[in-house]
């Protein structure tokens, strides 16, 4: 972690989107928000207006449509120009991935025993240990560069990764503590001198 320059990091998850409401897996399904998402992710533009986000800010986004539509949205009112990466893409279910919910449940692996970091639901999903792996250089990156401010625009699970990362936990202590957002939640860490401060999580404007 880059000790010597102080860092704001806000996240945000993608609002509703059609996977919502049609009771079917996100993953790396790739779903369109809804009229009602479109709506909320324009306020979140407002509401970070508000927190003095935009000038200055570098914005992340995945890009998968529901993350680049939210990240859309909030651009009409901050006007930034997003990197837009696979990299922080929601976690990988393999051949779950856009399924309904009842195809899924009915078709996963069963979890024998306890949970462990390196469960797979289908043969070609992540696990937790590859989610982790995979995320991992990216939170290096954006907390070892020189950028001030950062905004990042992904998804539920990709972005509980991130926040444990944050808070300097590993994946294998993020079994027993870890946040948990909905669609449209912010988080806003900020790192000044080498501490990470945890000013809001997952909250909704």
């Amino acid at each position: 972690m880059n000790t010597t320059i102080n860092k704001t990091i806000i996240m945000v998850q993608h609002t509703q989107s059609v996977h919502h409401t049609n009771r079917h897996a996100g993953a790396w399904g790739d779903w369109d928000l809804t009229e009602l998402g479109r709506q909320q992710a324009a306020a979140i533009g407002e509401f970070l207006k508000n927190e003095g986000c935009g000038e200055g800010y570098t914005m992340y986004v995945s890009d998968l449509k529901r993350a680049f539509q939210t990240a859309e949205e909030i651009n009409r009112t901050l006007g930034l120009t997003p990197i837009v990466t696979d990299i922080i893409r929601e976690v990988n279910a393999g051949a779950g991935n856009g399924q309904p919910w009842e195809w899924y449940d009915a078709n996963k692996i069963p979890l024998v025993g306890p949970y462990t970091i390196d469960y797979k639901p289908f043969p070609d999903a992540e696990s937790d240990r590859d989610l982790w792996n995979r995320l991992y250089p990216f939170y290096e990156e954006i907390t070892s560069n020189d950028l001030e401010k950062i905004l990042i625009v992904s998804h539920g699970t990709a972005l509980s990764f991130l926040q444990s990362m944050m808070m300097g936990l590993t994946v294998e202590t993020r079994t027993s503590f870890r946040c948990k957002g909905t669609s449209g939640s912010i988080s806003r860490f900020e790192i000044e001198n080498g501490e990470v401060m945890a000013k809001y999580i997952n909250v909704h404007c």
